[in-house]
């Protein structure tokens, strides 16, 4: 055995310890239950608001293989729900990918399920305003918009506040 393998393993006192002292116990089968069906709930809601493959190859006018290839790359992201790969549409506009979108796959935190990130690439955030110019009939009376993520990437915003709000986002999702 390893050093840190050593650190890592407990004996079989130590396990009873942590279970009659940590103050976590053991869920019951009708807890396993309904975080079972919340997941699914969760998983259901996703695939409304994400693409299979064929229809992503149509959208962005490539070939099955080239929408693999993609993302693949980290040119896309795609996660997987029950066993079936899916491509959320926020990342999407006018048939094609956003704009940046390689920078924003790579900070997603891995194993963040995927209704938080879409959460987060669509809700407006006061760290993305954007400025109306002074010419703008509106501008008097709002002088500032906040975007999402993906909006303001699609209007051409740059990478790095939205790189930030995953970065600050990583360790509450």
């Amino acid at each position: 055995m390893t050093e840190p393998e050593r650190h890592l393993t407990l004996s079989a006192a130590d396990e009873e310890f942590l279970r009659e002292h940590a103050g976590v116990r053991e869920p019951t089968e009708g807890e396993l239950a309904e975080l079972a069906e919340r997941t699914a709930g969760l998983d259901a809601e996703e695939r409304r608001f994400s693409l299979p493959l064929p229809k992503v190859a149509v959208w962005l006018g490539v070939t099955e293989a080239e929408v693999a290839s993609m993302t693949a790359a980290g040119n896309l992201y795609a996660h997987t729900l029950a066993g079936e790969t899916r491509w959320p549409a926020w990342q999407f506009a006018y048939g094609r990918p956003l704009p940046h979108l390689a920078a924003v796959v790579a900070a997603i935190p891995a194993g963040t399920h995927p209704t938080a990130i879409r959460t987060l690439m669509m809700t407006p955030s006061q760290d993305l305003m954007w400025v109306l110019p002074l010419d703008e009939p509106i501008s008097p009376l709002i002088p500032e918009i906040p975007r999402s993520p993906a909006t303001w990437l699609t209007d051409g915003g740059e990478a790095g506040p939205v790189l930030a709000l995953l970065a600050a986002a990583a360790g509450a999702i």
